[in-house]
């Protein structure tokens, strides 16, 4: 193999790990799982294109380097020279890091499914909003003809006391540990927002899911709070899921049940 043969080749399998990228992505973006399948398909079509540009991640990446290169040489210049490590920006610094920011912030946003914290509330460690969705679309619409789903809600209401709002995330942690001893490992125990948590229930009959309710409509649940026991107050209600349903209008529907402390069956 000669030089002129083995750049021929560097070039190819350079061009196949940056297809291999493009294809990965591509196919997220098109909301389906890298199967074997689909990332065949996709992969061919992308390597087959006769232009190819340079996958952003890798320019990104290099002008990135570049500019904190040239920022480092600056300031080890002026350091030789003056003793000094403060470094002046020009304008046109300025506008090299913003439009870096933009950049690394765009390709976060198209490679953040790879990391499931995204999903999961830090506090409680059950899904987070973006979760919630996930599951909906994935979980219960694909398979809402063969199991039975149902979105139970829990509404925390806060102590009145304004001393006792520095115990918010307290509160929220004794909640959520109150709501996890009625739900079952196959259930999905979400929390789409700061004082909201959402139960998706699989294979509950509505039967069963309005005599729950009812039961614990009436209760609160004890937390001591500083040196005091405080019993925490909640609103509860919830509804089935539909075929048809998108889940802001389920999340209605069930919060409009909780207002009443009641199962809204459709």
């Amino acid at each position: 193999m000669d030089a002129l043969l083995f750049k021929k080749l560097l070039k190819q399998e350079q061009k196949a790990l940056a297809c291999a990228w493009e294809a990965f992505l591509s196919i997220q973006k098109e909301g389906k799982v890298p199967y074997p399948v689909h990332y065949s398909q996709v992969f061919t079509r992308i390597q087959s294109q006769k232009e190819f540009e340079e996958p952003e991640l890798f320019s990104i990446l290099k002008e990135s380097r570049g500019f904190l290169d040239h920022l480092l040489k600056e300031l080890a210049y002026k350091y030789q020279k003056t003793k000094d490590m403060t470094l002046r920006f020009k304008p046109e610094d300025i506008y090299q890091i913003d439009y870096l920011r933009k950049r690394i912030e765009k390709l976060e946003a198209e490679i953040q499914f790879l990391k499931e914290e995204v999903l999961i509330d830090p506090l409680t460690k059950f899904w987070n909003q973006r979760g919630l969705q996930k599951i909906f679309d994935y979980a219960v619409k694909q398979h809402i003809y063969s199991e039975d789903y149902a979105l139970i809600i829990f509404y925390i209401l806060m102590p009145k006391e304004k001393e006792l709002l520095l115990y918010e995330d307290k509160i929220i942690l004794a909640s959520a540990k109150f709501i996890t001893n009625f739900f079952s490992p196959r259930d999905f125990l979400t929390r789409p927002s700061t004082r909201l948590f959402a139960i998706i229930s699989v294979g509950q009959t509505i039967p069963a899911l309005e005599n729950f309710i009812q039961t614990l409509s009436a209760k609160k649940f004890p937390c001591k709070l500083g040196s005091r026991r405080h019993f925490i107050e909640y609103k509860i209600g919830g509804t089935n899921i539909l075929g048809a349903d998108h889940l802001n209008v389920v999340l209605e529907r069930a919060m409009t049940a909780a207002q009443q402390n009641r199962f809204f069956r459709v």
